[in-house]
C-alpha cells in the first residue's frame, strides 16, 4: 500500500491545530469560511453541518498538511469546495 501524504509527518501537528481552531470557533462563534453560516461544534462528525478544519491551499494542489492557517468550515461546505482554488481571469484589452 502506498503511503499517503496525510499518514506521514505533520499529522499530529494538523490535529492539534484543528482542535485549537474548534475550541476557538466554539468560543468566538466563528462563521463558516465558505458559506458564512453558524457552525455547531457539538454535532457529531458524521453530520454534514458539523465542524471541520479546511486547508486554504488544498493538499491536491501542492498545499502542506501542516503550517497553514486553517479555516473553520461545515463538513458539507468543505466537501463542496473540494480541491478547487481561486482563479484570476485576465481580460485582454
Amino acid at each position: 500500500m502506498a503511503k499517503r501524504n496525510r499518514d506521514g509527518y505533520g499529522t499530529r501537528a494538523f490535529r492539534r491545530q484543528a482542535a485549537v481552531l474548534r475550541r476557538r470557533t466554539k468560543r468566538e462563534d466563528l462563521p463558516c469560511a465558505w458559506c458564512g453560516g453558524h457552525i455547531d461544534t457539538n454535532l457529531p462528525a458524521t453530520d454534514p453541518m458539523s465542524f471541520t478544519a479546511d486547508h486554504p491551499d488544498s493538499l491536491a494542489n501542492g498545499g502542506r498538511l501542516y503550517g497553514q492557517q486553517l479555516e473553520p468550515m461545515h463538513r458539507r461546505c468543505n466537501s463542496l469546495k473540494s480541491d478547487s482554488q481561486e482563479t484570476e481571469i485576465w481580460v485582454a484589452s
